[in-house]
Protein backbone atom coordinates (compact mmCIF):
# COMPACT_ATOMS: atom_id res chain seq x y z
CA UNK A 1 0.00 0.00 0.00
CA UNK A 2 3.01 2.44 1.08
CA UNK A 3 4.40 2.25 -2.61
CA UNK A 4 1.38 4.17 -3.98
CA UNK A 5 2.32 7.33 -1.89
CA UNK A 6 6.13 7.51 -3.66
CA UNK A 7 6.33 10.81 -5.57
CA UNK A 8 7.47 8.06 -8.34
CA UNK A 9 4.19 6.26 -7.58
CA UNK A 10 1.41 7.61 -6.16
CA UNK A 11 -1.57 6.78 -7.82
CA UNK A 12 -4.31 9.59 -6.42
CA UNK A 13 -7.59 7.07 -5.99
CA UNK A 14 -6.03 3.91 -6.72
CA UNK A 15 -5.63 3.54 -2.82
CA UNK A 16 -9.09 4.50 -2.20
CA UNK A 17 -10.32 1.81 -4.52
CA UNK A 18 -8.01 -0.58 -2.75
CA UNK A 19 -9.56 0.43 0.50
CA UNK A 20 -13.12 -0.43 -0.58
CA UNK A 21 -14.59 3.22 -1.08
CA UNK A 22 -16.04 4.37 -4.47
CA UNK A 23 -14.16 6.62 -6.69
CA UNK A 24 -15.52 8.34 -9.47
CA UNK A 25 -12.43 9.62 -11.23
CA UNK A 26 -9.24 11.60 -10.67
CA UNK A 27 -8.74 15.18 -9.07
CA UNK A 28 -11.02 16.61 -6.35
CA UNK A 29 -13.88 14.38 -7.72
CA UNK A 30 -11.69 11.51 -7.27
CA UNK A 31 -11.28 12.31 -3.71
CA UNK A 32 -15.00 13.37 -2.98
CA UNK A 33 -16.97 10.51 -2.57
CA UNK A 34 -13.91 8.58 -0.20
CA UNK A 35 -14.11 11.71 2.03
CA UNK A 36 -17.98 11.63 2.56
CA UNK A 37 -17.78 7.94 3.14
CA UNK A 38 -14.30 8.64 5.68
CA UNK A 39 -16.14 11.22 7.57
CA UNK A 40 -19.31 9.83 8.23
CA UNK A 41 -18.32 9.34 11.57
CA UNK A 42 -16.62 12.86 12.23
CA UNK A 43 -18.00 15.98 14.88
CA UNK A 44 -19.68 18.10 11.68
CA UNK A 45 -17.61 20.67 10.72
CA UNK A 46 -14.01 19.69 10.97
CA UNK A 47 -13.45 17.96 7.72
CA UNK A 48 -14.21 20.72 4.65
CA UNK A 49 -15.94 19.22 1.85
CA UNK A 50 -16.16 20.52 -1.75
CA UNK A 51 -19.50 22.61 -1.42
CA UNK A 52 -18.78 23.18 2.31
CA UNK A 53 -18.87 27.22 2.11
CA UNK A 54 -15.32 27.27 3.92
CA UNK A 55 -13.48 25.10 0.94
CA UNK A 56 -12.52 27.44 -1.62
CA UNK A 57 -10.68 29.63 1.06
CA UNK A 58 -9.32 27.07 2.87
CA UNK A 59 -8.05 25.46 -0.55
CA UNK A 60 -6.82 28.73 -1.29
CA UNK A 61 -2.78 29.60 -0.06
CA UNK A 62 -2.08 33.69 0.87
CA UNK A 63 -0.38 33.86 -2.31
CA UNK A 64 -3.45 33.79 -5.06
CA UNK A 65 -1.52 32.12 -7.56
CA UNK A 66 -1.90 29.14 -5.45
CA UNK A 67 -5.18 26.81 -5.52
CA UNK A 68 -6.21 23.16 -5.53
CA UNK A 69 -9.16 21.07 -5.12
CA UNK A 70 -8.43 18.46 -2.84
CA UNK A 71 -10.98 15.67 -1.77
CA UNK A 72 -11.30 17.39 1.67
CA UNK A 73 -9.53 19.31 4.30
CA UNK A 74 -9.15 18.18 7.51
CA UNK A 75 -8.93 20.65 10.71
CA UNK A 76 -6.81 19.08 12.45
CA UNK A 77 -8.04 19.57 16.39
CA UNK A 78 -5.26 18.26 18.56
CA UNK A 79 -2.62 15.34 18.45
CA UNK A 80 -4.92 12.16 18.39
CA UNK A 81 -7.04 13.73 15.33
CA UNK A 82 -3.49 14.26 13.47
CA UNK A 83 -2.84 10.54 13.75
CA UNK A 84 -6.54 9.46 12.90
CA UNK A 85 -6.24 11.84 9.87
CA UNK A 86 -3.40 10.63 8.78
CA UNK A 87 -4.26 7.29 8.99
CA UNK A 88 -7.14 7.96 7.36
CA UNK A 89 -6.08 9.48 4.52
CA UNK A 90 -2.94 6.21 3.92
CA UNK A 91 -5.89 3.66 4.45
CA UNK A 92 -8.01 6.05 1.50
CA UNK A 93 -4.86 6.07 -0.87
CA UNK A 94 -5.06 9.48 -0.44
CA UNK A 95 -2.10 12.26 -0.43
CA UNK A 96 -1.80 14.15 2.86
CA UNK A 97 -0.01 18.14 2.67
CA UNK A 98 0.07 20.04 6.07
CA UNK A 99 -0.89 23.60 5.94
CA UNK A 100 0.28 26.04 8.54
CA UNK A 101 -0.45 29.61 7.40
CA UNK A 102 -0.61 29.03 4.24
CA UNK A 103 2.08 31.52 3.31
CA UNK A 104 4.23 28.99 1.25
CA UNK A 105 5.97 30.97 -1.69
CA UNK A 106 5.67 28.30 -3.92
CA UNK A 107 1.90 25.96 -4.31
CA UNK A 108 4.01 22.93 -2.12
CA UNK A 109 0.37 22.69 0.03
CA UNK A 110 -2.06 22.20 -3.29
CA UNK A 111 -3.14 19.24 -3.64
CA UNK A 112 -5.53 18.22 -6.13
CA UNK A 113 -7.93 15.04 -4.99
CA UNK A 114 -5.76 14.80 -1.79
CA UNK A 115 -6.21 15.44 2.03
CA UNK A 116 -4.84 19.07 3.33
CA UNK A 117 -4.37 18.57 6.85
CA UNK A 118 -4.92 22.10 8.51
CA UNK A 119 -3.30 23.01 11.61
CA UNK A 120 -4.48 26.64 12.26
CA UNK A 121 -6.77 25.46 15.00
CA UNK A 122 -3.73 24.39 16.83
CA UNK A 123 -2.59 27.76 17.75
CA UNK A 124 -1.72 27.34 21.23
CA UNK A 125 1.60 28.72 22.89
CA UNK A 126 1.97 28.32 26.40
CA UNK A 127 4.88 27.15 28.94
CA UNK A 128 5.83 22.86 28.58
CA UNK A 129 7.88 20.55 29.36
CA UNK A 130 9.69 18.46 27.07
CA UNK A 131 10.24 14.84 26.98
CA UNK A 132 12.83 14.93 29.94
CA UNK A 133 10.75 16.81 32.16
CA UNK A 134 12.84 20.37 31.73
CA UNK A 135 11.10 23.71 31.26
CA UNK A 136 10.27 25.11 27.73
CA UNK A 137 8.05 27.41 25.52
CA UNK A 138 5.71 25.06 23.65
CA UNK A 139 4.27 26.41 20.15
CA UNK A 140 1.29 24.70 18.53
CA UNK A 141 1.92 23.50 14.68
CA UNK A 142 -0.74 26.13 13.51
CA UNK A 143 -0.01 28.77 15.53
CA UNK A 144 0.86 32.23 13.73
CA UNK A 145 3.90 34.46 14.24
CA UNK A 146 1.52 36.69 16.22
CA UNK A 147 0.27 34.42 18.37
CA UNK A 148 3.53 33.35 19.26
CA UNK A 149 4.50 37.30 19.98
CA UNK A 150 1.96 38.21 21.87
CA UNK A 151 1.98 35.04 24.05
CA UNK A 152 5.29 35.16 25.08
CA UNK A 153 5.28 38.43 25.39
CA UNK A 154 2.32 39.12 27.52
CA UNK A 155 2.80 35.76 30.07
CA UNK A 156 6.04 34.89 30.02
CA UNK A 157 8.55 38.63 28.96
CA UNK A 158 10.08 36.67 26.41
CA UNK A 159 10.38 36.90 22.67
CA UNK A 160 11.53 34.63 19.87
CA UNK A 161 13.64 36.02 16.82
CA UNK A 162 11.45 35.03 14.36
CA UNK A 163 9.70 37.16 11.53
CA UNK A 164 7.65 40.01 11.47
CA UNK A 165 4.90 38.89 9.69
CA UNK A 166 2.04 38.68 11.95
CA UNK A 167 0.22 35.73 9.85
CA UNK A 168 2.72 33.56 8.63
CA UNK A 169 2.31 29.85 10.35
CA UNK A 170 5.23 29.27 13.16
CA UNK A 171 4.53 25.42 11.89
CA UNK A 172 6.70 26.22 8.27
CA UNK A 173 8.43 29.57 9.32
CA UNK A 174 10.41 27.47 12.38
CA UNK A 175 11.75 24.46 10.45
CA UNK A 176 12.91 26.52 7.80
CA UNK A 177 15.17 28.40 10.24
CA UNK A 178 13.17 31.31 10.78
CA UNK A 179 14.92 34.64 11.57
CA UNK A 180 13.83 38.23 12.20
CA UNK A 181 14.13 41.61 13.77
CA UNK A 182 16.11 40.29 16.96
CA UNK A 183 18.34 37.60 15.16
CA UNK A 184 21.83 39.89 14.58
CA UNK A 185 21.48 39.67 18.32
CA UNK A 186 19.87 36.34 19.54
CA UNK A 187 20.62 34.13 16.39
CA UNK A 188 18.07 32.13 14.61
CA UNK A 189 14.83 31.11 15.64
CA UNK A 190 15.93 27.36 15.34
CA UNK A 191 18.99 28.35 17.45
CA UNK A 192 16.40 28.09 20.76
CA UNK A 193 14.69 24.64 19.72
CA UNK A 194 15.28 21.65 21.94
CA UNK A 195 12.54 19.22 20.72
CA UNK A 196 10.06 18.92 17.82
CA UNK A 197 7.08 16.62 18.19
CA UNK A 198 6.16 15.58 14.85
CA UNK A 199 3.53 13.17 13.64
CA UNK A 200 5.60 10.43 10.42
CA UNK A 201 4.58 7.65 8.84
CA UNK A 202 6.77 4.27 10.15
CA UNK A 203 5.30 1.05 8.81
CA UNK A 204 2.40 2.40 7.15
CA UNK A 205 0.61 4.05 10.12
CA UNK A 206 1.05 7.35 11.61
CA UNK A 207 3.15 7.93 14.92
CA UNK A 208 4.36 10.27 17.14
CA UNK A 209 7.81 11.09 17.79
CA UNK A 210 9.38 13.68 20.10
CA UNK A 211 12.47 14.14 18.88
CA UNK A 212 15.06 16.09 20.68
CA UNK A 213 18.46 18.09 20.29
CA UNK A 214 19.82 15.50 23.09
CA UNK A 215 18.56 12.44 21.68
CA UNK A 216 21.55 9.98 21.22
CA UNK A 217 24.04 11.24 18.94
CA UNK A 218 23.39 9.76 15.45
CA UNK A 219 20.53 8.22 16.35
CA UNK A 220 17.41 8.67 13.92
CA UNK A 221 15.43 10.67 16.49
CA UNK A 222 18.35 13.31 16.53
CA UNK A 223 18.49 13.53 13.04
CA UNK A 224 14.70 13.85 13.19
CA UNK A 225 15.02 16.78 15.45
CA UNK A 226 17.88 18.35 13.40
CA UNK A 227 16.61 18.06 10.25
CA UNK A 228 13.38 20.29 11.69
CA UNK A 229 16.04 22.65 12.61
CA UNK A 230 16.33 24.44 8.67
CA UNK A 231 15.44 21.51 6.64
CA UNK A 232 12.25 23.02 5.38
CA UNK A 233 8.71 22.22 6.01
CA UNK A 234 6.21 19.19 4.18
CA UNK A 235 8.89 17.17 4.27
CA UNK A 236 9.21 14.31 7.46
CA UNK A 237 5.52 14.63 8.76
CA UNK A 238 2.91 16.95 10.36
CA UNK A 239 4.75 19.15 13.16
CA UNK A 240 2.79 19.15 16.14
CA UNK A 241 4.50 21.13 18.52
CA UNK A 242 7.84 22.84 18.68
CA UNK A 243 9.40 23.18 22.11
CA UNK A 244 12.10 25.89 22.86
CA UNK A 245 14.69 26.41 25.60
CA UNK A 246 13.38 28.06 28.77
CA UNK A 247 16.05 30.76 28.20
CA UNK A 248 14.88 32.20 25.37
CA UNK A 249 15.77 35.98 24.88
CA UNK A 250 14.40 38.61 26.17
CA UNK A 251 13.30 41.58 24.24
CA UNK A 252 14.09 44.70 24.49
CA UNK A 253 12.44 47.25 26.38
CA UNK A 254 12.12 50.37 23.74
CA UNK A 255 14.26 50.05 20.03
CA UNK A 256 14.13 53.16 17.57
CA UNK A 257 12.30 52.67 14.24
CA UNK A 258 13.90 54.93 11.42
CA UNK A 259 12.44 55.09 8.05
CA UNK A 260 14.05 57.24 5.35
CA UNK A 261 13.78 57.59 1.42
CA UNK A 262 15.85 58.83 -1.85
CA UNK A 263 13.43 59.85 -4.47
CA UNK A 264 13.69 57.91 -7.43
CA UNK A 265 13.41 60.86 -9.69
CA UNK A 266 16.48 61.83 -8.31
CA UNK A 267 18.30 59.03 -8.55
CA UNK A 268 17.77 58.70 -11.86
CA UNK A 269 19.32 61.97 -12.34
CA UNK A 270 21.79 60.99 -10.46
CA UNK A 271 22.68 57.68 -11.24
CA UNK A 272 26.17 57.35 -9.46
CA UNK A 273 24.23 57.93 -6.16
CA UNK A 274 22.11 54.60 -6.44
CA UNK A 275 25.28 52.76 -6.84
CA UNK A 276 26.95 54.73 -4.03
CA UNK A 277 23.60 53.70 -1.79
CA UNK A 278 23.81 50.47 -2.51
CA UNK A 279 27.85 49.86 -2.16
CA UNK A 280 27.99 51.77 1.38
CA UNK A 281 25.09 49.49 2.34
CA UNK A 282 26.70 46.75 1.72
CA UNK A 283 29.93 48.08 2.67
CA UNK A 284 28.88 48.59 6.52
CA UNK A 285 27.27 45.50 6.97
CA UNK A 286 30.76 43.70 6.26
CA UNK A 287 32.36 45.99 8.48
CA UNK A 288 29.77 44.81 11.30
CA UNK A 289 28.26 41.61 11.01
CA UNK A 290 30.79 39.64 12.39
CA UNK A 291 30.28 37.14 14.95
CA UNK A 292 32.42 39.06 17.36
CA UNK A 293 30.33 42.60 16.27
CA UNK A 294 30.65 45.31 19.25
CA UNK A 295 28.67 47.35 18.53
CA UNK A 296 26.27 46.72 15.69
CA UNK A 297 24.18 43.47 16.71
CA UNK A 298 21.00 45.31 18.10
CA UNK A 299 20.32 47.25 14.11
CA UNK A 300 18.72 45.24 12.02
CA UNK A 301 17.95 47.16 8.61
CA UNK A 302 16.46 46.39 5.17
CA UNK A 303 17.22 48.76 2.24
CA UNK A 304 14.33 48.33 -0.06
CA UNK A 305 15.19 48.57 -3.79
CA UNK A 306 11.96 49.51 -5.31
CA UNK A 307 11.07 50.10 -8.82
CA UNK A 308 11.09 53.30 -9.85
CA UNK A 309 7.41 53.31 -10.28
CA UNK A 310 6.84 53.13 -6.63
CA UNK A 311 8.86 56.48 -6.34
CA UNK A 312 11.85 55.88 -3.71
CA UNK A 313 13.85 53.68 -2.54
CA UNK A 314 13.65 53.12 1.23
CA UNK A 315 16.01 52.39 4.32
CA UNK A 316 14.34 51.02 7.32
CA UNK A 317 16.15 50.16 10.94
CA UNK A 318 15.23 48.99 13.98
CA UNK A 319 18.17 49.62 16.69
CA UNK A 320 17.64 48.22 20.36
CA UNK A 321 19.62 50.63 22.33
CA UNK A 322 19.01 53.68 24.80
CA UNK A 323 21.35 55.99 22.72
CA UNK A 324 20.22 56.99 18.95
CA UNK A 325 23.71 57.57 18.26
CA UNK A 326 24.77 54.51 16.48
CA UNK A 327 21.62 54.50 14.35
CA UNK A 328 22.45 58.27 13.39
CA UNK A 329 26.02 56.88 12.35
CA UNK A 330 24.08 54.06 10.59
CA UNK A 331 22.40 55.72 8.48
CA UNK A 332 24.89 58.66 8.09
CA UNK A 333 27.32 56.41 6.66
CA UNK A 334 24.72 54.77 3.87
CA UNK A 335 24.21 57.97 2.47
CA UNK A 336 27.95 59.00 2.65
CA UNK A 337 29.01 60.58 -0.54
CA UNK A 338 25.73 60.97 -2.20
CA UNK A 339 24.04 64.01 -3.27
CA UNK A 340 20.84 62.50 -3.42
CA UNK A 341 19.11 63.39 0.57
CA UNK A 342 16.82 61.66 2.69
CA UNK A 343 13.52 62.18 3.04
CA UNK A 344 11.14 61.08 5.65
CA UNK A 345 9.56 58.25 4.70
CA UNK A 346 5.71 56.99 5.46
CA UNK A 347 4.86 53.60 3.05
CA UNK A 348 7.07 51.60 0.73
CA UNK A 349 6.03 48.26 -1.10
CA UNK A 350 6.40 45.24 0.62
CA UNK A 351 5.58 46.52 4.24
CA UNK A 352 7.42 47.66 6.70
CA UNK A 353 6.97 51.15 7.32
CA UNK A 354 6.81 53.62 9.89
CA UNK A 355 3.48 55.62 9.68
CA UNK A 356 4.79 58.90 11.75
CA UNK A 357 6.31 62.15 10.24
CA UNK A 358 9.98 61.60 11.71
CA UNK A 359 12.84 60.37 10.63
CA UNK A 360 13.19 58.53 13.65
CA UNK A 361 11.16 57.29 16.97
CA UNK A 362 11.36 55.06 19.80
CA UNK A 363 8.56 53.39 21.33
CA UNK A 364 8.17 50.07 23.50
CA UNK A 365 9.29 46.53 21.60
CA UNK A 366 6.19 45.35 21.81
CA UNK A 367 4.39 48.87 20.30
CA UNK A 368 7.14 49.01 17.35
CA UNK A 369 6.36 45.15 16.72
CA UNK A 370 2.64 45.75 16.03
CA UNK A 371 3.56 48.35 13.64
CA UNK A 372 6.04 46.53 11.69
CA UNK A 373 3.74 43.38 11.58
CA UNK A 374 2.04 43.73 8.07
CA UNK A 375 1.58 40.92 6.04
CA UNK A 376 0.86 42.40 2.74
CA UNK A 377 -2.78 42.23 1.01
CA UNK A 378 -4.02 38.48 -0.36
CA UNK A 379 -2.48 39.24 -3.79
CA UNK A 380 -0.50 37.24 -6.70
CA UNK A 381 3.20 37.47 -5.93
CA UNK A 382 6.37 35.55 -6.89
CA UNK A 383 9.88 35.16 -4.40
CA UNK A 384 13.84 34.60 -4.52
CA UNK A 385 16.12 35.02 -2.33
CA UNK A 386 20.06 35.08 -2.10
CA UNK A 387 22.57 35.01 0.79
CA UNK A 388 25.79 37.09 0.13
CA UNK A 389 28.80 37.12 2.05
CA UNK A 390 30.43 39.98 0.62
CA UNK A 391 29.65 43.25 -0.68
CA UNK A 392 28.08 43.92 -4.10
CA UNK A 393 29.78 44.10 -7.12
CA UNK A 394 29.99 46.57 -9.28
CA UNK A 395 28.46 44.84 -12.28
CA UNK A 396 25.91 43.58 -9.47
CA UNK A 397 24.34 47.03 -8.46
CA UNK A 398 24.44 48.14 -11.98
CA UNK A 399 22.33 45.35 -12.74
CA UNK A 400 20.06 46.12 -9.97
CA UNK A 401 19.34 49.87 -11.70
CA UNK A 402 19.24 48.23 -15.20
CA UNK A 403 15.91 45.90 -13.89
CA UNK A 404 14.47 48.64 -11.47
CA UNK A 405 14.11 52.05 -14.49
CA UNK A 406 13.04 49.17 -16.65
CA UNK A 407 9.18 49.35 -17.54
CA UNK A 408 7.31 46.10 -18.93
CA UNK A 409 4.43 46.87 -21.05
CA UNK A 410 0.88 45.69 -19.95
CA UNK A 411 2.87 45.06 -16.22
CA UNK A 412 2.36 47.09 -13.47
CA UNK A 413 5.86 46.90 -11.21
CA UNK A 414 5.29 49.37 -8.69
CA UNK A 415 5.38 46.88 -6.18
CA UNK A 416 8.11 45.22 -6.91
CA UNK A 417 11.66 45.44 -5.25
CA UNK A 418 14.64 43.60 -4.04
CA UNK A 419 14.76 44.07 -0.19
CA UNK A 420 18.02 43.55 1.16
CA UNK A 421 18.24 42.55 4.64
CA UNK A 422 21.15 42.84 7.19
CA UNK A 423 22.37 39.79 8.22
CA UNK A 424 24.78 38.02 10.08
CA UNK A 425 26.53 38.53 13.82
CA UNK A 426 24.73 36.09 16.77
CA UNK A 427 23.90 33.94 13.38
CA UNK A 428 26.96 33.25 12.39
CA UNK A 429 28.46 32.12 15.82
CA UNK A 430 27.22 28.77 15.14
CA UNK A 431 29.29 26.12 12.49
CA UNK A 432 27.27 25.30 9.08
CA UNK A 433 27.00 21.54 10.41
CA UNK A 434 25.29 22.15 13.94
CA UNK A 435 21.68 22.87 12.80
CA UNK A 436 20.25 22.19 9.03
CA UNK A 437 20.83 26.29 8.42
CA UNK A 438 24.28 26.00 6.82
CA UNK A 439 24.76 29.42 5.56
CA UNK A 440 26.85 30.71 8.87
CA UNK A 441 28.52 33.61 7.25
CA UNK A 442 26.77 35.44 6.17
CA UNK A 443 25.66 39.42 6.24
CA UNK A 444 22.97 39.70 3.83
CA UNK A 445 20.02 38.25 2.89
CA UNK A 446 17.98 39.02 -0.20
CA UNK A 447 14.50 38.48 -1.09
CA UNK A 448 13.45 39.58 -4.66
CA UNK A 449 9.55 40.51 -4.58
CA UNK A 450 7.04 41.20 -7.14
CA UNK A 451 3.13 41.39 -6.63
CA UNK A 452 0.29 41.55 -8.63
CA UNK A 453 -3.13 41.10 -8.89
CA UNK A 454 -4.47 40.17 -12.40
CA UNK A 455 -3.74 36.42 -13.54
CA UNK A 456 -3.27 38.21 -17.38
CA UNK A 457 -0.01 39.58 -16.05
CA UNK A 458 1.15 36.58 -14.62
CA UNK A 459 4.15 35.39 -17.55
CA UNK A 460 5.08 38.92 -17.48
CA UNK A 461 6.27 39.55 -13.69
CA UNK A 462 7.81 36.17 -14.01
CA UNK A 463 10.13 36.39 -16.74
CA UNK A 464 10.80 40.21 -15.30
CA UNK A 465 11.93 38.56 -11.78
CA UNK A 466 13.77 35.65 -13.21
CA UNK A 467 15.62 38.25 -15.67
CA UNK A 468 16.76 40.45 -12.63
CA UNK A 469 17.58 37.97 -10.76
CA UNK A 470 19.73 35.71 -13.78
CA UNK A 471 21.46 38.87 -14.56
CA UNK A 472 22.92 40.03 -10.77
CA UNK A 473 24.48 36.51 -10.58
CA UNK A 474 25.19 35.67 -14.29
CA UNK A 475 28.69 35.80 -12.93
CA UNK A 476 28.08 32.51 -11.26
CA UNK A 477 25.54 30.83 -13.85
CA UNK A 478 22.53 32.81 -12.97
CA UNK A 479 22.08 31.61 -9.56
CA UNK A 480 23.84 32.82 -5.86
CA UNK A 481 26.45 29.81 -6.09
CA UNK A 482 27.60 28.60 -3.00
CA UNK A 483 30.52 29.11 -0.99
CA UNK A 484 31.78 32.24 -3.45
CA UNK A 485 30.36 35.83 -2.88
CA UNK A 486 26.81 34.88 -2.31
CA UNK A 487 25.89 31.57 -0.50
CA UNK A 488 22.75 29.85 -1.89
CA UNK A 489 19.62 30.54 -1.01
CA UNK A 490 16.59 30.75 1.68
CA UNK A 491 14.06 27.36 1.60
CA UNK A 492 11.67 29.62 3.54
CA UNK A 493 11.85 31.42 0.27
CA UNK A 494 11.00 29.03 -1.99
CA UNK A 495 11.70 29.33 -5.77
CA UNK A 496 10.97 26.46 -8.03
CA UNK A 497 13.26 27.86 -10.87
CA UNK A 498 16.18 26.23 -8.73
CA UNK A 499 14.60 23.11 -9.96
CA UNK A 500 11.80 20.42 -8.66
CA UNK A 501 12.51 16.92 -7.09
CA UNK A 502 11.58 15.56 -10.64
CA UNK A 503 14.27 16.88 -12.41
CA UNK A 504 17.66 15.77 -13.14
CA UNK A 505 20.05 17.37 -11.20
CA UNK A 506 17.98 20.29 -9.59
CA UNK A 507 20.53 23.05 -8.14
CA UNK A 508 17.67 23.78 -4.92
CA UNK A 509 19.63 20.76 -2.49
CA UNK A 510 22.76 22.53 -3.19
CA UNK A 511 21.86 25.98 -2.91
CA UNK A 512 19.46 25.49 0.12
CA UNK A 513 21.13 23.24 2.25
CA UNK A 514 24.79 22.87 0.33
CA UNK A 515 26.73 19.89 2.80
CA UNK A 516 23.96 19.42 5.01
CA UNK A 517 21.72 17.75 2.21
CA UNK A 518 23.11 13.85 2.99
CA UNK A 519 22.25 13.84 6.17
CA UNK A 520 18.73 15.10 5.84
CA UNK A 521 18.54 12.31 2.85
CA UNK A 522 19.18 9.75 5.21
CA UNK A 523 16.84 11.25 7.77
CA UNK A 524 14.10 11.36 5.14
CA UNK A 525 14.93 7.68 4.16
CA UNK A 526 14.24 6.45 7.75
CA UNK A 527 11.74 8.65 8.61
CA UNK A 528 9.59 8.79 5.47
CA UNK A 529 11.11 6.48 2.95
CA UNK A 530 8.19 5.85 0.27
CA UNK A 531 7.74 9.68 0.18
CA UNK A 532 3.95 10.17 1.81
CA UNK A 533 4.94 13.69 2.60
CA UNK A 534 6.50 15.13 -0.54
CA UNK A 535 6.27 18.58 -3.01
CA UNK A 536 7.86 19.72 -5.42
CA UNK A 537 11.20 20.80 -3.78
CA UNK A 538 10.93 18.17 -1.01
CA UNK A 539 14.07 15.84 -0.52
CA UNK A 540 14.80 13.14 -1.36
CA UNK A 541 15.59 9.96 0.46
CA UNK A 542 19.29 8.41 0.57
CA UNK A 543 18.97 4.98 -1.32
CA UNK A 544 19.54 2.34 1.04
Amino acid sequence: MQDEFSRRGFLGGAGAAAAGITVASTGAAAGAAAAGDAHRELPQGRSVLPGDPRYRTLAQGFNQRWSSTPAYIRLVGNEADAVAELNRALDAGLRPTVRGGGHCYEGFVDNDGGVILDLGTMRGVAASTDKFGRPTYGVEGGATNWDVCTTLFREYAVALPAGSCYSVGAGGHVCGGGYGLLSRRHGLTVDHLVQVDVVTVRGGRAVVTQAHREDAQGSPEQDLFWAHTGGGGGNFGVVLRYHFASDVPRPPPRVWLSSVAWPWAELLARPEDFETLVANFGAFMAEHSGPREPVYQGLFAILKLTHHSNGNVVLFSQWDGEDPGPLDAFVAAVERGMTTRSTVQTRAAGGLFLPYPDKRRQMPWFQATMTLNPSGDNQRGKYKSAYHREPFAPEQIAAFRDWLVRDIEGADLSNTLVQIDSYGCRINTRSPEETAVPQRDSIMKLQYQTYWTDPAEDEKHLAYLSGLYRDVYRGTGGVPEVDTATDGAYVNYPDNDLGTADQPDPAYPRLYYKGNYPRLQRAKAHWDEKEVFHHAQSIIPAES
